[in-house]
């Protein structure tokens, strides 16, 4: 009794069962790599049948079945629980003569199986998962050679293991390198603060739309807009707030502008939008919007009560016009409309 409580121990030993786990090998598919290392086995020990068996918690599952048509038995009609405990080969020369297997399933029935060698699959940090093994419908015993050629065929189950394991972890490490990369090109291509577009990415789709424009596409406008006293809200309740300024902002760009429109933070407290297929009137409408959101807005945890304002250029987008003149006379409008009293858009 005592050998068998010892037994059950060792198979439901939580350190082994968790390195089962990680190869995840249980209720996988067939695979030929596994089938033949089990035919060979079968074939050099000349069994009729040749097992890839992997020891679960309550059941015996086999990865590879020759000769047999059951993909697992219950763990309380496993020999190859037994087996665990062998450095070596487990051999029993005749199952109906042993008193712990006689009254086994395959023992009782109508052609049943009397001999088993079982070679354990130890990992490299020494845990017995399983076995690979053989039986044959007749008592017997297996050669020395024949034994040494089981465990070297073990070994290579074990080695296959790991070869999958290390391509899983290789799978995993690519598609996390891919997420990583996808993430840096975001970065690449977003103020980190804000999340809009920074100013690099927004210079490559404004030459974008440039050459759309002047293929014929529909009118665009653009608008740069300078956040109203932002210095002063920096000195005054620190640059904790100026940045709250500066996503509060974002957000309310981000519901006031049309899905099509780009917006990008240019600089500092500088922002600018295309407005792809917008006329100048459409593009004031825009800006009026921002300007009442704006003023309906007021800076979170700022006592009194205190509202953002921005100032704003506005222009038609001339693709004939080169880019750098364009933006120039923007910013000229920006400021005209900063000398008239802020909180304002001038066009040029």
């Amino acid at each position: 009794m005592a050998a068998t409580s010892s037994l059950e121990a060792l198979v439901d030993d939580t350190e082994r069962l968790q390195a089962l786990q990680r190869y995840g090998i249980l209720d996988t598919p067939m695979e030929p790599a596994y089938d033949e290392l089990a035919d060979i086995a079968g074939h050099v020990c000349e069994a009729p049948v040749a097992l890839v068996s992997f020891v679960d918690r309550d059941r015996q599952w086999f990865k590879s079945a020759q000769g047999l048509p059951n993909r697992e038995t219950p763990l309380d009609q496993s020999v190859c629980r037994y087996a665990l405990r062998q450095p070596n080969v487990f051999i029993v020369p005749d199952l109906a003569q042993d008193v712990r297997f006689a009254h086994y399933g395959i023992v009782t029935q109508k052609h049943p199986l009397r001999f088993y060698a079982g070679a354990p699959l130890i990992t490299p940090d020494g845990y017995a998962l399983g076995t690979l093994c053989v039986l044959d419908h007749r008592p017997r015993q297996l050669s020395p050679r024949a034994q040494e050629l089981l465990s070297a065929l073990a070994r290579q189950v074990v080695r296959l293991l790991e070869l999958h394991r290390a391509n899983d972890r290789q799978g995993q490490m690519l598609a996390e390198l891919d997420a990583a990369r996808q993430q840096m090109a975001v970065l690449a291509h977003t103020d980190v603060l804000t999340g809009l577009a920074n100013r690099r990415s927004f210079t490559e789709r404004l030459r974008q739309e440039q050459a759309l424009l002047q293929r014929g596409n529909e009118p665009a406008c653009l608008l740069m807009m300078d956040l109203d006293h932002f210095k002063r809200i920096n000195d005054v309740h620190g640059h904790h707030v100026g940045d709250q300024a500066l996503q509060l902002f974002a957000d309310l760009c981000r519901s006031v502008f049309r899905a099509a429109d780009v917006v990008g933070r240019w600089g500092g407290e500088e922002f600018l939008a295309l407005l792809p297929a917008t006329g100048v009137e459409q593009a004031q409408a825009v800006a009026q919007r921002v300007h009442v959101a704006l003023a309906q807005q007021p800076l979170p945890g700022i006592e009194p009560p205190q509202q953002l304002s921005v100032s704003m250029g506005l222009t038609l987008f001339d693709p004939l016009r080169p880019l750098d003149v364009t933006l120039r006379l923007l910013d000229s409008a920006l400021y005209t409309a900063k000398r008239e009293g802020r909180s304002r858009t001038v066009v040029v």
